[in-house]
């Protein structure tokens, strides 16, 4: 189990990496921008070729970056809930070692591997508003019609 302390040292972590990662996606965006520019003027075919193989690269670098802010969000709520640094796999406790070397991470390095094998996909709890109206209050829309 780990301790206030060290849910501490990890919270600061996963939100320094986050804001790296921000800073960095910012900067791959602004490549793509200049980019974009750059092919829209005309050019030789090897130089519009290398520009569009820059372009794809860049945008695989930041779909993988966008996964791993994603994971360091959901570590962040799972944080907030108490349920940070449990293995999603096996249910135990992730070593403190783990942890700071991955602080996004779900599993102990041997679950990971495991459900890696078995195809397992990260799955996010979505946020649900459950709001409910006053007895009194009723929504009437004119652009839903009866079939």
């Amino acid at each position: 189990m780990l301790t206030p302390e060290q849910l501490k040292v990890l919270k600061e972590r996963l939100e320094e990496e986050k804001a790296k990662l921000l800073e960095r996606f910012r900067k791959i965006e602004d490549t793509q921008s200049k980019i974009g520019e750059q092919i829209r003027e005309p050019g030789d075919q090897e130089d519009i070729s290398q520009m569009t193989y820059t372009q794809e690269v860049l945008d695989n670098l930041s779909s993988r970056e966008m996964f791993v802010i994603r994971e360091i969000d959901y570590a962040l709520q799972k944080l907030q809930a108490g349920t940070y640094g449990v293995c999603e796999y096996c249910g135990e406790y992730i070593e403190y070692e783990r942890l700071l070397a991955i602080p996004w991470t779900r599993y102990h390095a041997v679950c990971a591997e495991k459900a890696e094998e078995e195809g397992i996909v990260p799955t996010y709890t979505p946020l649900i508003f459950e709001g409910t109206l006053p007895e009194e209050m009723e929504i009437q829309r004119e652009d839903i019609t009866e079939a």
